[in-house]
């Protein structure tokens, strides 16, 4: 990903006059006074500002060059060190960096900065309509508990929509966290892994649901390996044709999601019902490899048409997978992993907003602009 960033720039006097008072909207005033301001930053050491007197309130209020404030930082070092902190840089090595240009900052200062620039940015709304979502859920701790974030994506061009900690792990719960985006940009599919809390999310919200085709042959895998180890452990005088059968089917399942025919769903059909005469666990025991192979194939049945919606609704223009929730949260994975956590949800929050935009994939980022607006 290439990332351009453009830095604001420090002019060293005012070049216009101010448009009008700051409190009270007046468009009449006068040059009041000319004073030195010191501020931090890598090219200048102080700038040149103006004080005006308004007549209608008779007060006085400063007009400052661009690219400078009422901080002592100037707007580029504040720019740059949010950025040195969404790409990964601890607030102490971002301190020392700035120190050794000359613009002097401590890390708390850093570390405001970066909060800064994460609650302007977190203000912001996707506009437009979105057809499908993603959505995805990661772990990060905040004072050493786990917090669990889900992310909401656009599936189409992989547009980060928002994100949300989450206080539960239910279909009730994902369903109010889901709803707003669905309600506000007129969703029409969800694309989810295999967590059962998105299906039920999918069928209050009435969207169609795309299961992560990767994420179900991942999972069929492992419970194949399952499966087979069950069957060589059991007894029984017909027990390697039973071993050979269950090899044959589970082969025969992988050939199945691998094309995912229309078709396909009927013979999983079939297949599950060759083992539904296998005998269930007993209380306190293992199941057998039938029954485990009947559940398999139940499974696989019922979301047979939820995991080639891809296929039977080619306008939506899913690829079958989750992956772009996944590189959404791997966004914000590039500054998580140089911590030993969050301090606070708000910080997290704030972070998360900060990476999210740094590598959304836009031509070109402008952090002075947004923080502005």
């Amino acid at each position: 990903m290439k990332i351009r960033l453009m830095i604001p720039d420090v002019n060293a006097s005012p070049t216009e006059r101010p448009r009008s008072c700051p409190y009270c909207e007046g468009a009449v005033f006068h040059r009041h006074a000319t004073l030195k301001k010191p501020i931090k930053d890598h090219r200048a050491t102080e700038v040149e500002v103006h004080r005006y007197k308004c007549l209608s309130r008779r007060r006085t209020f400063r007009h400052y060059p661009a690219g400078v404030g009422g901080k002592d930082q100037s707007q580029r070092t504040v720019v740059l060190a949010a950025l040195m902190y969404a790409m990964g840089l601890s607030c102490s090595a971002a301190s020392h960096i700035l120190g050794a240009l000359g613009a002097g900052v401590c890390k708390m200062t850093v570390w405001r900065d970066a909060q800064e620039a994460g609650e302007a940015l977190g203000r912001k709304r996707p506009a437009g309509g979105v057809r499908a979502m993603g959505a995805d859920e990661t772990v990060s701790r905040v004072k050493g508990e786990e917090v669990v974030v889900g992310f909401a994506v656009d599936s189409r061009s992989g547009g980060t929509l928002g994100f949300e900690v989450l206080f539960g792990g239910s279909g009730r719960a994902f369903w109010r966290w889901l709803s707003a985006y669905a309600e506000e940009l007129g969703v029409e599919a969800l694309v989810s892994d295999d967590n059962d809390s998105y299906s039920v999310a999918a069928a209050e919200l009435g969207l169609s649901h795309q299961l992560c085709v990767a994420h179900v042959r991942k999972y069929v895998a492992n419970r194949s390996k399952s499966i087979l180890e069950q069957a060589r452990k059991e007894r029984g005088a017909d027990n390697s044709g039973k071993l050979a059968q269950i090899e044959a089917d589970l082969k025969r399942l992988r050939e199945l999601l691998g094309g995912l025919e229309e078709e396909g769903g009927r013979e999983v059909g079939r297949l599950h019902r060759r083992c539904l005469f296998a005998r269930p666990p007993d209380r306190g025991g293992g199941a057998s490899s039938g029954y485990r192979m009947r559940m398999l194939t139940l499974e696989l049945w019922n979301d047979w048409k939820k995991m080639r919606l891809h296929l039977s609704r080619p306008e939506l223009l899913l690829d079958g997978t989750n992956n772009a929730s996944e590189r959404s949260i791997a966004k914000s994975k590039v500054r998580y992993k140089t911590m030993r956590g969050h301090k606070s949800t708000e910080g997290m929050e704030n972070g998360v907003a900060l990476t999210q935009w740094l590598y959304n994939g836009e031509d070109g980022h402008d952090l002075a602009r947004e923080m502005v607006a």
